[in-house]
């Protein structure tokens, strides 16, 4: 066989695989003695330069999550609304000093936990990863604030602090911060991610 039909051949089978996971479907984590949890991306995505900290860029309805080792589905989770500066509650009022208030629905999905129990298990990681105290917003400017406790919308429908497999979860997360309009940019520790990888970040 020649060596043009040979990258003819190799080429056609690369399309065929990105057009098979543009479902995200996780990608199948490589095998090790330590359970490494690892974002779900859109297939297309390039991968961050090396050593440069970043976020990965989500849509609102576009799905996140964490895989187990094998590369099976764990958890899913993904925002289904951001609404901006929204009717406070009775009797509640946003924050002063030009404070607005976002509010984020959210919704989990869960399959199976592979490394129950274990440290870096995925149902372990979720609940301090979906959580206002894992949150940030970022401005036109670039400057990354935590997010504030709000005053307006004090009852939101709240996400369990513990999953089951084989659930689904919808919830609300509340929270205050200087900017109308920007990025909310959920935060994971050191060493859950692969190419530097900080979390993810939704624009609003």
């Amino acid at each position: 066989m020649s060596k043009r039909l040979l990258l003819l051949t190799a080429t056609a089978f690369a399309a065929f695989g990105l057009t098979a996971c543009g479902n995200n479907a996780p990608p199948a984590a490589p095998h090790h003695d330590q359970a490494e949890i690892v974002p779900i991306t859109p297939p297309a995505a390039a991968a961050p330069p090396s050593g440069t900290p970043t976020y990965l860029a989500k849509r609102v309805g576009e799905r996140a999550g964490i895989t187990n080792r094998d590369g099976s589905e764990a958890v899913d989770f993904w925002i289904t609304k951001i609404s901006v500066d929204p009717k406070c509650d009775p009797y509640s009022q946003h924050e002063a000093g030009g404070r607005h208030t976002v509010v984020l629905d959210v919704t989990v999905k869960t399959y199976t936990d592979k490394i129950a129990g274990q440290r870096l298990s995925p149902f372990k990681v979720l609940p301090g990863t979906i959580n206002p105290f894992s949150l940030s917003t970022a401005g036109s400017t670039g400057v990354t604030r935590r997010i504030e406790t709000d005053r307006c919308v004090t009852t939101p429908k709240k996400l369990p602090s513990t999953y089951a497999p084989g659930h689904a979860y919808t919830g609300q997360i509340a929270f205050a911060t200087p900017y109308k309009s920007g990025k909310v940019q959920v935060t994971q520790s050191s060493g859950y991610f692969q190419n530097s990888t900080l979390g993810w970040e939704w624009s609003y």
